[in-house]
Protein backbone atom coordinates (compact mmCIF):
# COMPACT_ATOMS: atom_id res chain seq x y z
CA UNK A 1 0.00 0.00 0.00
CA UNK A 2 1.26 3.45 -0.41
CA UNK A 3 1.39 5.73 2.89
CA UNK A 4 -2.01 7.33 1.98
CA UNK A 5 -3.76 4.19 1.44
CA UNK A 6 -2.17 2.97 4.93
CA UNK A 7 -3.45 5.81 6.45
CA UNK A 8 -7.11 5.70 5.53
CA UNK A 9 -7.03 1.88 6.44
CA UNK A 10 -5.74 2.45 10.07
CA UNK A 11 -8.28 4.89 10.04
CA UNK A 12 -11.18 3.39 8.94
CA UNK A 13 -10.08 0.03 11.87
CA UNK A 14 -9.97 2.86 14.56
CA UNK A 15 -12.90 3.80 13.78
CA UNK A 16 -14.58 0.40 13.88
CA UNK A 17 -15.13 0.25 9.98
CA UNK A 18 -14.37 -2.53 7.35
CA UNK A 19 -10.23 -2.16 6.73
CA UNK A 20 -8.02 -3.74 4.79
CA UNK A 21 -5.18 -2.83 7.15
CA UNK A 22 -3.98 -6.37 8.71
CA UNK A 23 -2.60 -7.25 5.76
CA UNK A 24 -0.02 -4.81 5.91
CA UNK A 25 0.65 -5.78 9.58
CA UNK A 26 3.32 -8.26 10.56
CA UNK A 27 1.52 -11.23 12.01
CA UNK A 28 4.68 -12.68 14.19
CA UNK A 29 5.83 -13.08 17.59
CA UNK A 30 6.24 -11.47 20.24
CA UNK A 31 3.06 -9.79 19.03
CA UNK A 32 -0.25 -11.08 16.41
CA UNK A 33 -1.34 -8.53 14.21
CA UNK A 34 -4.71 -7.84 15.93
CA UNK A 35 -2.79 -7.24 19.02
CA UNK A 36 -0.61 -5.02 17.23
CA UNK A 37 -3.61 -2.79 15.81
CA UNK A 38 -5.49 -2.97 19.21
CA UNK A 39 -2.63 -0.85 20.57
CA UNK A 40 -3.65 1.74 18.29
CA UNK A 41 -7.15 1.54 18.87
CA UNK A 42 -6.20 1.72 22.76
CA UNK A 43 -4.75 4.78 22.44
CA UNK A 44 -7.13 6.57 19.48
CA UNK A 45 -9.52 5.63 22.43
CA UNK A 46 -7.64 6.48 26.08
CA UNK A 47 -6.34 10.10 24.12
CA UNK A 48 -9.58 10.99 23.29
CA UNK A 49 -10.96 10.88 27.14
CA UNK A 50 -7.87 12.57 28.45
CA UNK A 51 -9.38 15.01 25.95
CA UNK A 52 -12.94 15.26 27.56
CA UNK A 53 -11.00 15.13 30.72
CA UNK A 54 -9.06 18.36 30.46
CA UNK A 55 -12.40 19.70 29.47
CA UNK A 56 -14.78 18.39 31.62
CA UNK A 57 -13.00 17.91 35.04
CA UNK A 58 -15.89 18.86 37.43
CA UNK A 59 -18.17 16.31 35.33
CA UNK A 60 -15.12 13.57 35.91
CA UNK A 61 -15.64 14.18 39.80
CA UNK A 62 -19.36 14.13 40.14
CA UNK A 63 -19.07 10.66 38.09
CA UNK A 64 -15.90 9.06 39.46
CA UNK A 65 -12.92 7.57 37.52
CA UNK A 66 -14.71 4.09 36.95
CA UNK A 67 -17.79 5.69 35.73
CA UNK A 68 -16.03 9.04 33.62
CA UNK A 69 -13.84 5.89 31.76
CA UNK A 70 -17.02 3.97 30.96
CA UNK A 71 -18.96 7.25 29.57
CA UNK A 72 -15.71 8.05 27.97
CA UNK A 73 -15.73 5.08 25.97
CA UNK A 74 -19.77 5.25 24.75
CA UNK A 75 -19.06 8.77 23.73
CA UNK A 76 -15.84 7.70 21.78
CA UNK A 77 -17.82 4.96 20.10
CA UNK A 78 -20.85 6.95 19.57
CA UNK A 79 -18.92 10.37 18.64
CA UNK A 80 -15.41 10.15 16.66
CA UNK A 81 -13.14 13.47 16.28
CA UNK A 82 -14.42 15.27 13.24
CA UNK A 83 -12.05 18.00 14.27
CA UNK A 84 -8.27 18.43 13.22
CA UNK A 85 -7.46 19.74 16.76
CA UNK A 86 -8.46 17.96 19.55
CA UNK A 87 -9.48 21.19 21.28
CA UNK A 88 -12.46 20.68 19.94
CA UNK A 89 -13.35 17.61 20.66
CA UNK A 90 -16.50 16.52 23.09
CA UNK A 91 -18.82 19.70 21.67
CA UNK A 92 -21.72 17.23 21.89
CA UNK A 93 -21.17 15.39 25.31
CA UNK A 94 -23.64 17.41 27.31
CA UNK A 95 -26.59 16.44 24.24
CA UNK A 96 -25.17 12.42 24.67
CA UNK A 97 -25.79 12.86 28.51
CA UNK A 98 -29.33 14.00 27.70
CA UNK A 99 -30.34 11.33 26.06
CA UNK A 100 -28.02 8.02 27.38
CA UNK A 101 -29.23 5.90 30.17
CA UNK A 102 -28.30 5.98 32.83
CA UNK A 103 -27.09 9.65 32.90
CA UNK A 104 -30.06 11.07 31.43
CA UNK A 105 -31.55 10.05 35.04
CA UNK A 106 -29.75 12.85 36.57
CA UNK A 107 -30.47 15.86 34.46
CA UNK A 108 -27.97 18.24 36.37
CA UNK A 109 -24.90 16.15 34.37
CA UNK A 110 -26.28 17.56 31.35
CA UNK A 111 -26.33 20.58 32.24
CA UNK A 112 -23.01 20.83 34.07
CA UNK A 113 -21.49 19.44 31.21
CA UNK A 114 -22.47 21.90 29.14
CA UNK A 115 -21.43 24.71 31.77
CA UNK A 116 -17.54 23.31 31.35
CA UNK A 117 -17.94 23.57 27.52
CA UNK A 118 -19.26 26.48 27.23
CA UNK A 119 -16.55 28.14 29.61
CA UNK A 120 -13.69 26.72 27.44
CA UNK A 121 -15.80 28.40 24.66
CA UNK A 122 -15.20 31.73 26.52
CA UNK A 123 -11.99 31.15 27.58
CA UNK A 124 -10.74 30.48 23.50
CA UNK A 125 -13.00 33.18 21.99
CA UNK A 126 -11.63 36.41 19.91
CA UNK A 127 -10.48 39.08 22.00
CA UNK A 128 -11.67 42.40 22.00
CA UNK A 129 -11.28 45.65 24.19
CA UNK A 130 -14.23 46.81 26.48
CA UNK A 131 -15.10 50.43 26.62
CA UNK A 132 -16.34 51.92 30.04
CA UNK A 133 -19.16 54.87 30.94
CA UNK A 134 -16.58 57.52 30.03
CA UNK A 135 -17.75 56.74 26.56
CA UNK A 136 -21.67 57.83 27.60
CA UNK A 137 -20.88 61.17 28.17
CA UNK A 138 -19.95 61.51 25.10
CA UNK A 139 -23.27 60.66 23.93
CA UNK A 140 -26.02 63.98 23.63
CA UNK A 141 -29.24 62.87 25.04
CA UNK A 142 -31.27 62.74 21.78
CA UNK A 143 -28.95 60.05 20.32
CA UNK A 144 -29.71 57.52 22.95
CA UNK A 145 -32.40 56.31 21.23
CA UNK A 146 -30.70 55.17 18.25
CA UNK A 147 -27.76 53.76 20.54
CA UNK A 148 -26.74 50.24 19.32
CA UNK A 149 -24.49 48.23 21.35
CA UNK A 150 -21.32 45.75 20.16
CA UNK A 151 -20.81 42.87 22.30
CA UNK A 152 -17.43 41.70 23.19
CA UNK A 153 -16.84 38.27 21.32
CA UNK A 154 -16.97 35.33 24.29
CA UNK A 155 -20.43 36.50 25.57
CA UNK A 156 -22.35 33.22 25.68
CA UNK A 157 -25.85 32.72 27.02
CA UNK A 158 -26.94 29.52 29.18
CA UNK A 159 -30.85 28.24 30.43
CA UNK A 160 -30.56 25.84 33.18
CA UNK A 161 -33.42 24.26 34.66
CA UNK A 162 -31.28 22.64 38.00
CA UNK A 163 -29.09 23.78 40.32
CA UNK A 164 -26.15 23.62 38.04
CA UNK A 165 -23.89 26.40 38.87
CA UNK A 166 -24.06 26.03 42.28
CA UNK A 167 -23.28 22.34 42.07
CA UNK A 168 -19.96 23.30 39.39
CA UNK A 169 -19.41 25.62 41.96
CA UNK A 170 -19.23 23.46 44.91
CA UNK A 171 -17.19 20.53 43.19
CA UNK A 172 -14.89 22.86 41.52
CA UNK A 173 -13.52 23.90 44.75
CA UNK A 174 -13.61 20.61 45.93
CA UNK A 175 -16.83 21.02 48.18
CA UNK A 176 -19.66 19.09 48.70
CA UNK A 177 -22.46 19.52 46.42
CA UNK A 178 -25.66 20.64 47.15
CA UNK A 179 -28.34 17.77 46.37
CA UNK A 180 -29.73 18.44 42.23
CA UNK A 181 -32.73 20.62 42.76
CA UNK A 182 -34.93 21.42 39.63
CA UNK A 183 -35.94 24.89 39.53
CA UNK A 184 -39.66 25.81 39.22
CA UNK A 185 -38.71 28.12 36.39
CA UNK A 186 -35.48 28.11 34.63
CA UNK A 187 -32.10 29.97 35.16
CA UNK A 188 -30.79 32.59 32.66
CA UNK A 189 -26.27 32.74 33.16
CA UNK A 190 -24.35 34.97 31.34
CA UNK A 191 -21.07 33.95 30.81
CA UNK A 192 -17.79 36.30 29.45
CA UNK A 193 -13.95 36.54 29.87
CA UNK A 194 -12.37 39.97 30.65
CA UNK A 195 -8.43 39.59 29.98
CA UNK A 196 -7.88 36.01 30.87
CA UNK A 197 -10.58 35.39 33.03
CA UNK A 198 -13.71 33.60 32.87
CA UNK A 199 -16.89 35.51 34.74
CA UNK A 200 -20.23 34.46 35.37
CA UNK A 201 -24.09 35.46 36.76
CA UNK A 202 -27.56 34.73 36.36
CA UNK A 203 -29.87 37.19 34.77
CA UNK A 204 -33.57 38.17 35.95
CA UNK A 205 -36.05 37.59 33.66
CA UNK A 206 -35.74 41.51 32.93
CA UNK A 207 -32.16 41.79 31.84
CA UNK A 208 -32.47 38.39 29.62
CA UNK A 209 -35.15 40.46 27.49
CA UNK A 210 -32.95 43.38 27.48
CA UNK A 211 -29.67 41.44 26.46
CA UNK A 212 -31.57 39.30 23.80
CA UNK A 213 -32.72 42.48 22.09
CA UNK A 214 -29.94 44.31 21.86
CA UNK A 215 -27.85 41.31 20.91
CA UNK A 216 -30.31 41.36 17.91
CA UNK A 217 -29.22 44.69 17.06
CA UNK A 218 -32.17 46.70 18.64
CA UNK A 219 -31.75 50.11 19.28
CA UNK A 220 -31.59 51.52 22.98
CA UNK A 221 -35.51 52.52 21.92
CA UNK A 222 -36.24 49.17 21.24
CA UNK A 223 -34.45 47.31 23.70
CA UNK A 224 -36.67 49.64 26.17
CA UNK A 225 -39.90 48.67 24.00
CA UNK A 226 -38.81 44.88 24.82
CA UNK A 227 -38.76 45.37 28.48
CA UNK A 228 -42.89 46.47 28.50
CA UNK A 229 -43.36 42.79 29.15
CA UNK A 230 -41.88 43.11 32.61
CA UNK A 231 -41.96 46.81 34.01
CA UNK A 232 -44.01 49.98 34.28
CA UNK A 233 -43.69 52.13 31.73
CA UNK A 234 -42.39 54.68 33.50
CA UNK A 235 -39.29 52.70 35.45
CA UNK A 236 -38.09 51.67 31.88
CA UNK A 237 -36.02 54.11 31.02
CA UNK A 238 -33.61 53.93 34.16
CA UNK A 239 -33.94 50.29 34.46
CA UNK A 240 -32.36 49.85 30.58
CA UNK A 241 -29.65 52.55 31.46
CA UNK A 242 -28.40 50.92 34.75
CA UNK A 243 -28.77 47.29 32.49
CA UNK A 244 -26.29 49.47 30.06
CA UNK A 245 -24.24 50.77 32.92
CA UNK A 246 -24.02 47.19 34.63
CA UNK A 247 -22.51 45.68 30.72
CA UNK A 248 -20.56 48.67 30.40
CA UNK A 249 -18.91 47.62 34.11
CA UNK A 250 -18.43 43.81 33.52
CA UNK A 251 -16.57 44.66 30.08
CA UNK A 252 -19.00 43.40 27.77
CA UNK A 253 -19.76 46.02 25.52
CA UNK A 254 -16.95 47.03 22.64
CA UNK A 255 -18.84 49.05 21.07
CA UNK A 256 -21.14 51.88 20.85
CA UNK A 257 -23.18 53.01 17.16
Amino acid sequence: MQLRELQCELQRDLLGEESTIRAAIVDAPPLPAEARLAIYRHAYQTRLIDALDDTYPVLHKLLGDDTFMALGELFVAAHPSPHRSIRWYGRELGHFLARCSPFAEQPVLSEVARFEWTLSEVFDAPDADPIGRVMLEHVRPDDWAGLKFRFHPSLRRLEFGWNTVAVWKAMSGDSDPPEPEHSRSPAEWLLWRRGLENYFRSMDACESTALDAALRGSTFAQTCAALTLHLPEDEIPLRAATLVGTWLDSGIIVGIA
